[in-house]
């Protein structure tokens, strides 16, 4: 196994960070670790890595433990700070990180593959947050690791540089391991081979993206805000619908099955509902939210 995480806890004080953790990957792609703020996802990025020690569980990169220093050469890591220094050039960064690895590239040649040669000679604190973001993961991939992992890579950038750096990582995970963590669940998955989704410190549910759509178990999502839940509720009600709802603050969702669609379907005309296919972040939202099963109570 490239990478094997058994039985895997962590706690701070009275609370469960990571709670029985199993993961195993044997194959090259992008596999992306999804999750609300809370549930684990940097501290287990962290202990992967070996910056971060494990309460209980074995953690292995190709049998090496993650607290051997060996790691540190085996994996690259790139957190969601920017780690750039202010008061250098991009000539200066890259050449660092040639040096460190006694690389033999031509530093301005191999910005061009990520479309950043324009600014070679700038200083990095004069960049673009999503500039900044594509150089950091240009100098992560210098070194050719086996194996990177990236703490929500595009976290607060525009959707053009999402993109970009989606693109860098897909291209990248041809022929390495990238494990990623991110929010933008729909198009994280675009390109990602493999999900985990974890909540309150455990994985609720992984498996391929396609095969995730397929296996749940609802096909439509309706959509309010809390002020017209009653009135959807009403006609739910009078059609004798099988629903499930879950509420996110004052966001009432409801999911429903493909024989009830033609039932509900009207509600596209309605701009105060949202009828749509269930998405990935829909399912996401369904196994990270509260269930509520007697709606008449909300």
């Amino acid at each position: 196994m490239a990478i094997e995480i058994r039985n895997l806890r962590k706690t701070y004080g009275d609370k469960k960070v990571l709670d029985d953790i199993n993961i195993v990957i044997d194959q090259q792609g992008v596999y992306l670790i999804a999750g609300p703020n809370g549930s684990g996802k940097t501290t287990l990025l962290e202990i992967l890595v070996g910056l971060r020690k494990m309460d209980h569980g074995q953690v292995r990169i190709h049998q090496v433990s993650s607290d051997d220093v060996k790691i540190k050469k085996m994996v690259g890591f790139l957190t969601q700070q920017n780690t750039l220094r202010r008061n250098v050039t991009v000539r200066e960064e890259l050449n660092h990180v040639k040096e460190l690895f006694g690389l033999k590239i031509d530093t301005y040649q191999y910005l061009e593959k990520f479309k950043l040669q324009e600014y070679y000679d700038q200083k990095t604190k004069n960049l673009s947050g999503g500039t900044k973001r594509r150089l950091l993961i240009a100098m992560l991939f210098m070194p050719g690791y086996e194996i990177i992992v990236l703490d929500e890579p595009v976290s607060g950038l525009d959707t053009y540089s999402r993109d970009e750096i989606w693109n860098l990582i897909r291209e990248y995970a041809e022929n390495h391991i990238v494990i990623v963590s991110d929010h933008y669940l729909n198009q994280a998955a675009q390109y990602s081979d493999y999900i985990f989704l974890i909540n309150k410190g455990k994985i609720v549910l992984e498996g391929k993206t396609e095969q995730i759509l397929k296996e749940f178990q609802h096909d439509y999502v309706i959509k309010t805000r809390r002020k017209n839940h009653e009135e959807l509720l009403k006609m739910i009600k009078r059609k004798e619908i099988l629903r499930n709802l879950k509420v996110s603050g004052s966001v009432y969702n409801y999911f429903i099955n493909r024989e009830d669609y033609d039932d509900v379907k009207c509600l596209l005309s309605h701009q105060k509902f949202r009828l749509h296919p269930v998405n990935l972040e829909d399912i996401y939202f369904y196994h990270t939210g509260e269930l509520l099963k007697e709606v008449e109570e909300v």
